[in-house]
């Protein structure tokens, strides 16, 4: 599949279609869609599961040192990285909304916050035949909030952790 940008995100990230809304929600939203070659199943258990989670979530800059999952609603997840030039960040969420298999909401906020307020990412799982659609919707309190993540390359580390997720998904298929 093919990028394709609209607003200013960049269109050389491969992979995943990006989506800056425009319209009356005071254009904080940003969403990623991306197709994935397994099961919903396994997509959402890639996204819940951190034996999974730790085989692609975060840059490839970066390493994962805590992974850490309480799937229920009011649960939480606790992530932390660290990079090559002893840089460290940590982010944690609330889970909002669970239904398996099909849709996550979470609120989250990194530990030492870049951007002002909060997000609340929103995660669809959807089926298409064999494969899985994956639509990631990143609500922010304000415009600035989004476009300082958005600049501060978001993009470019969510593709390249899907690239692994690709990776972790097609070991796991192979071995089912």
């Amino acid at each position: 599949m093919e990028a394709k940008a609209v607003g200013f995100v960049p269109v050389n990230e491969p992979f995943v279609e990006y989506h800056l809304d425009n319209g009356s929600i005071a254009r904080v939203k940003f969403v990623m869609t991306r197709i994935f070659d397994a099961s919903r199943g396994l997509v959402f258990d890639a996204y819940t599961k951190p034996a999974m989670l730790r085989g692609w979530l975060g840059g490839t800059e970066w390493t994962i040192d805590a992974c850490e999952v309480d799937l229920r609603v009011g649960g939480g997840y606790r992530w932390a990285w660290h990079n090559a030039k002893g840089k460290q960040i940590g982010e944690r969420g609330t889970y909002r909304e669970i239904v398996p298999g099909a849709r996550i909401v979470a609120a989250s906020a990194f530990d030492e916050p870049w951007y002002p307020g909060s997000c609340v990412e929103a995660i669809a799982f959807t089926s298409q035949g064999d494969a899985t659609v994956l639509a990631t919707t990143l609500r922010y309190d304000t415009r600035e909030a989004r476009d300082i993540a958005l600049n501060a390359g978001l993009t470019r580390g969510v593709t390249e952790s899907y690239v692994r997720l690709d990776l972790v998904l097609a070991t796991r298929a192979h071995a089912a």
